[in-house]
Parts: structure tokens; sequence; C-alpha cells
């Protein structure tokens, strides 16, 4: 009962009989998929997210022109980059020359402000393509809806594809000129490998110099080094926040009678038989696990967001991260 209670939210689940073999289809068809960069979020959403910008509670690297004030007052300012203008903005970073040429409103990036490095680290392990839509697919989404923000308010962008190691690594870009290229990198991101988040951790680390905030963005199904993975970006200084994706059919699976439970990452496979009592089990055994993980975010400081990838991504996306304070 233990294996079961604490594996199934991992495992691609089949029962006798066809019932799922769907699901397990339906998480097959990503690795194959064409996602194209322009899929990931439609420009009204974009248009929306330009407003927001990442939360930094810290002070963090003074930089160049990022978005977020700095204590250090500017020595020059150095034009940097436009972004659309929205409701709100200072009138006196418009530019009028082209306002007249375009007949739309820019603001110029161009103030000394606090550059907050974003790190964003993608699991890129099997049990992500699993669910409906698949989490990977709403990992992509969360990415790239942080990462754009972060481009739209001149901060540093480094992300990273992860398993048990860096698979993939998004060298540090600023503005909103490189968009697409940030888009491209999370379409190309595949389903390989079993996630182990302190080993990954420990290699990410070691490729980064940019302080600031990381999220990590994961279903943090693995037998250990969930917590260990998050202390050691703590303990590198950066700002941390976690946002665990799960699917509706993990948090509340519809299972009953004969199945074979399949591990995608270990390819453990389990015979049994579900009744009323186990899956009462599991919702109790889920509970307290999301619960220990949220608690010990809380005492790490780590700022914990869950979110089920069953619901509409772009209708929940900006009031949960104004719930949690991701961005502001």
């Amino acid at each position: 009962m233990r294996a079961i209670s604490e594996r199934l939210a991992a495992l691609a689940i089949r029962v006798r009989g066809g019932f799922a073999d769907g699901l397990i289809a339906g998480a097959r068809s990503l690795v194959g998929s064409g996602d194209q960069s322009s899929d990931l979020l439609d420009e009204q959403f974009l248009r929306r997210l330009e407003r927001l910008s990442v939360a930094a509670q810290r002070s963090v690297k003074a930089g160049l022109i990022g978005e977020h004030r700095s204590v250090r007052k500017a020595s020059s300012f150095e034009f940097a980059d436009y972004r659309h203008y929205v409701p709100g903005d200072d009138f006196r970073r418009i530019d009028w020359n082209a306002f007249g040429r375009l007949e739309q409103l820019f603001l110029k990036l161009t103030e000394a402000k606090e550059d907050v490095g974003v790190h964003l680290l993608i699991d890129a392990s099997r049990s992500m393509a699993w669910g409906r839509p698949p989490k990977l697919t709403y990992a992509r989404q969360v990415a790239a809806a942080l990462g754009y923000i972060g481009l739209s308010r001149y901060d540093t962008i480094i992300a990273a594809a992860i398993t048990d190691h860096v698979q993939e690594f998004f060298s540090p870009v600023r503005g909103k000129s490189q968009a697409l290229n940030f888009f491209r990198f999370l379409s190309g991101i595949r389903p390989v490998g079993r996630t182990h988040l302190q080993t990954a951790a420990q290699d990410y680390v070691q490729r980064i110099s940019h302080r600031g905030v990381v999220l990590v963005i994961s279903d943090l199904l693995a037998a250990d080094g969930v917590t260990e993975g998050i202390d050691i970006l703590v303990q590198r200084g950066l700002e941390t926040a976690v946002i665990h994706l799960l699917d509706q059919e993990e948090l509340d699976p519809r299972l009953a009678g004969d199945v074979e439970l399949f591990d995608v990452e270990t390819e453990e496979r389990i015979e049994l038989t579900l009744g009323p009592q186990s899956i009462r089990s599991y919702h109790e055994r889920m509970a307290a696990w999301t619960a220990d993980i949220e608690a010990f975010c809380a005492r790490r400081g780590v700022k914990y967001l869950r979110m089920n990838t069953s619901l509409p991504f772009e209708g929940l996306t900006i009031q949960y991260f104004r719930q949690r304070r991701l961005v502001r």
C-alpha cells in the first residue's frame, strides 16, 4: 500500500480493459509533437503580461537598466529598449517621436534600475509528459509567461530544462527582442529521464553568475532530493519559488477494480485491485505530501504555488501569480 500511495501520482495509469489507453497515448503524443513557439501564448495575453513585473523582495544585483528600482543613482541614461505603453505608465517616458511615426505609444527603458536575474528551471523528466494537457505543455506556458514578463521589464532571463542534471541551458538574455528565441527554447524541451532536483540544482548553480529570482516549475515526483535541491538554490542566494504542477488525475484519480500502474521514469509496474479504501488512503497521502512540501518551503522563505494543470492556463495564471506574490 505504501508503494501505491507514494508513487501513484508519478505513474502513467492503464486500467485493464483499455479504460485509460488514451491517457498514455496523449502523453506520448507530446514527444513527437510539433509545438511551435508562437503557440505558447497568444498576443492578447502577452499584452496583459506587459503590465506586470516579477516580484523580487530582496535587493539583488545593481545593474544597468532593468525595471526594478535600485537604491543606486544612475550616472547616465543610455537607451536600452522599448515596450508598449499600458495604462498607469509614466507619460514622461513616452517616446513621442516613435508615436509620430507609428501612431502607437511606446515607452523608452532608459533609467538605471535594479537588474534582476530571473531563473526558470523547467522539469523535463518523463513524468511531465503525462496528463491532459501534458504537464510539460503547461510548464512551458508558465515559463513563457514569467520569462516574457521579465523580458518586457528588461530583466535578465536565464533558463534550463532539468532532470537529474541540466539537460538544456538557455544563456542570459535581455529585452523583448529575445522573446522569440526564448519561446523556441521552451518549445524544444522534450521529456527524458527522471527527476532529481538535488543533482540538477547543483549542476545549475555551477553554471550561473547572476543572483536574483529562481522559479522551479515541476511536478516534484521524485523518490528523494526535492528539499535538498530547494536548499541548494536558497543557499546560493537565489530568491526561490516553487510552482508545483499536478494533473487532476493525480490529485483525484478516477480508478476502481483491477489496474496496472506503470512508472514512466523507473519503468516499474504494479498490478493491484483498487477499492474505496485505497483511494481514500491515496488522497490522505497526497494531501500530506503536498502539505509537507509547502511547510518546508514556508520554513525556508520559499514561495510555493500548486497548480492544477487541467484548469485553463490563461484564465487563472495572473490571478494565481499575484496571490502568491510571484508577480506584481
